[in-house]
């Protein structure tokens, strides 16, 4: 078994990589992180995204600007990112409060979450005696419930 310090270290470790991959993904010049760019279902084609920049639209003459490829929001010199590295974390930090998100989105660290405050509450004696318990606990359920 692991100590403390040495799942906290990963957890140090595993927390930056993925703020970083998050950072990336979130701030980087695609058109789903555009300020401008609006996502619409179309009848038949899925949702695509539509540029509302003053600008753009000023310029195309009343014609819907299509906006959803990487490779014309990175052309785009109208480019407005609508996360900022402070929204990225705040999102970031909700999704590991909350353990459903966390243990959907990122399970490793939803894992080391748990064991950490699991070793700051209790004793490794404890812990063993409170897993004899629930196995205990569930033996006598199924037995139970085979007899009715």
């Amino acid at each position: 078994m692991r100590s403390e310090e040495e799942v906290r270290a990963k957890f140090e470790s595993l927390y930056g990589r993925r703020l970083v991959q998050r950072r990336e993904e979130f701030l980087s010049c695609t058109y789903r992180n555009c300020l401008y760019n609006v996502r619409l279902r179309v009848k038949g084609s899925g949702k695509v995204g539509f540029c509302r920049n003053p600008d753009v639209v000023g310029k195309t003459e009343g014609q819907p600007f299509v906006c959803d490829e990487e490779g014309t929001a990175k052309r785009c010199r109208c480019f407005d990112c609508r996360n900022t590295p402070e929204s990225v974390r705040q999102d970031f930090e909700e999704i590991l409060r909350s353990p459903a998100r966390c243990g959907n989105k990122y399970p490793k660290l939803a894992i080391m979450i748990w064991f950490l405050q699991d070793t700051g509450k209790r004793t490794r004696r404890q812990r063993l005696w409170t897993a004899m318990c629930d196995v205990a606990s569930s033996v006598v359920s199924l037995l139970a419930a085979r007899w009715w």
